[in-house]
């Protein structure tokens, strides 16, 4: 395993920031909205088929390739108040900080149980070896540099559906702390066209939580092996009513609201019935469906599916 750095830093206590295989129902809508495209962001049009997915147990994948370049994972400790917070960074190889074109960056969140570590780890059935598919889809040009940040919410994560833009642990993680440290360190975007969020099962609500709640924050969400439980469904609908009943919601989704699971999954039910919700509102979305269950196998290979679909688009999905 490659070797990982630890840095800690301390962030001044006032800093804030403002502010079928397939399915895809588009209503009718205008253009993109927020943040508008960098100049070096290419020209394209909302994704509206998937990449295929690798069969079960495939591993070429996620293989330490020899002759492939490696890129860095560190992990900080950042500290705000009394709080700290730990995070595993992934740079691309070849990352600059003098370079002229910045990055985008994809926070992967990890599942219930599970820490910061996991997507990085090496272990066959709990790790995710988030930065060896990095590296592979990379060294294939199936992907552009990315930065990826992967956080530990385990402290502010759970099932229920929170208020959007509200002040709830994971909102206020990721609002308050990740995204200013990431954008005060690291030379990415800082702009919403270049921000997805995905995460595993428990990790898929913090991406519907946080990020399909702030989407003047995120413009591509994707959950694998999640979707609200049966007691939840009506609460997610009474908290994002309006959310799912804004005609641009889909014009700031630069990529169709994304969900996998696999028929074994034990979310292969919420998955099914939480894209119900969003097709009845009208929300764009890719829903993959594939053999497998609810483990690293059927998250490594959502996550390498859905790569090739993260920062091509900045017109938003809403026509």
């Amino acid at each position: 395993m490659k070797d990982l750095t630890v840095k800690t830093l301390v962030l001044a206590c006032g800093l804030t920031m403002a502010g079928s295989a397939m399915a895809l129902r588009p209503p009718g809508g205008g253009g993109g909205g927020g943040g508008g495209p960098t100049p070096t962001d290419p020209p394209a049009s909302c994704p509206t088929e998937l990449p295929e997915i690798l069969p079960q147990g495939a591993r070429e994948y996620y293989a330490d390739r020899p002759g492939v370049p490696d890129g860095e994972v560190e992990v900080v400790t950042i500290r705000r108040g009394t709080s700290s917070h730990r995070v595993h960074i992934y740079t691309p190889p070849g990352y600059s900080e003098a370079q002229a074109d910045a990055y985008p960056v994809l926070y992967l969140a990890h599942g219930g149980g599970q820490d910061d570590s996991n997507w990085v780890s090496r272990d066959e059935s709990w790790g995710g070896s988030a930065d060896l598919i990095l590296d592979n889809a990379l060294a294939e040009g199936r992907i552009e540099p990315m930065v990826v940040v992967m956080p530990d919410t385990s402290s502010c994560a759970g099932l229920s559906p929170v208020t959007p833009g509200g002040n709830d642990g994971c909102q206020q993680l990721f609002r308050d702390v990740l995204i200013p440290y990431v954008e005060a360190n690291y030379n990415v975007r800082a702009d919403r066209n270049n921000r997805a969020l995905a995460g595993l099962s428990q990790g898929g609500i913090v991406a519907f939580n946080v990020g399909f709640g702030n989407l003047d924050l995120f413009s591509h969400v994707f959950s694998f092996g999640s979707g609200w439980f049966s007691t939840n469904r009506r609460t997610f609908e009474r908290e994002f009513a309006e959310i799912l009943e804004d005609p641009e919601t889909n014009s700031l989704l630069n990529t169709p609201l994304y969900m996998g699971a696999g028929f074994d999954d034990i979310a292969y039910s919420n998955t099914l019935a939480t894209i119900d919700i969003l097709n009845n509102y009208g929300i764009v979305n890719l829903h993959q469906e594939h053999e497998g269950e609810h483990n690293m196998d059927s998250f490594r290979r959502h996550l390498h599916q859905t790569l090739p679909l993260m920062f091509v688009n900045t017109e938003g999905c809403g026509s």
